[in-house]
């Protein structure tokens, strides 16, 4: 069953008040390449950032997680 309005105007509002994007800019080849290079190690380039930002920062995913 998909989300309610209520449950969608829920999550958005806590998005907005704890999450945060962070972005970088690369070449187009470049990023096709760090897909290419996620892809081959079963993850996402998403997983990628959040867990090199993690290891950056002295937290692991699952300390976050709880």
């Amino acid at each position: 069953m998909p989300p309610s309005e209520a449950q969608k105007r829920a999550s958005n509002k806590y998005n907005l008040e704890h999450m945060s994007t962070l972005g970088c800019k690369v070449t187009k080849e470049q990023a096709q390449a760090f897909k290419e290079y996620a892809t081959e190690h079963n993850t996402t380039s998403n997983a990628l950032l959040k867990e090199y930002v993690f290891e950056c920062i002295g937290e692991s995913k699952k300390e976050l997680d709880k």
